[in-house]
C-alpha cells in the first residue's frame, strides 16, 4: 500500500497524461471503504475552470484506466474511485482541499 503523497504523485502524472487538454491542476486522494467493504482510494482530479468542459467520456475512462494501471505498477492494491471537480466547485462545496 502506497502512502498518500505517492498515490497523489502517481495519480497526478497519470491524469495529466490522459487529460492533457483539460488542464489538470492538481490531484488529491483519501482512503475510503467501497460499497463492498473493501479499502479503496477516493481520487479527486481538479481541472482548470476554463477547460474542464473539454473532458469527454472517453477521456474520463482513459484517465481511470491510466490511474489504476500506474497505481498497480507501483504496488497499490486499493481500487481507485475517481471524481472530478474544478477549483470553483471545490470552493463552493466547502471542500477542505480547496
Amino acid at each position: 500500500m502506497l502512502d498518500q503523497d505517492k498515490v497523489d504523485r502517481v495519480a497526478l502524472a497519470a491524469a495529466s497524461a490522459a487529460l492533457a487538454r483539460a488542464g489538470v491542476t492538481r490531484v488529491f486522494s483519501e482512503p475510503v471503504i467501497d460499497s463492498t467493504g473493501h479499502q479503496a482510494l477516493r481520487i479527486t482530479i481538479v481541472l482548470n475552470d476554463a477547460t474542464a468542459g473539454r473532458v469527454t467520456g472517453s477521456d474520463a475512462l482513459d484517465a481511470l484506466v491510466e490511474i489504476e494501471t500506474k497505481l498497480i505498477e507501483n504496488g497499490e492494491e486499493r481500487q481507485p474511485i475517481v471524481e472530478y471537480a474544478t477549483e470553483e466547485e471545490l470552493k463552493q462545496s466547502g471542500d477542505p482541499e480547496s
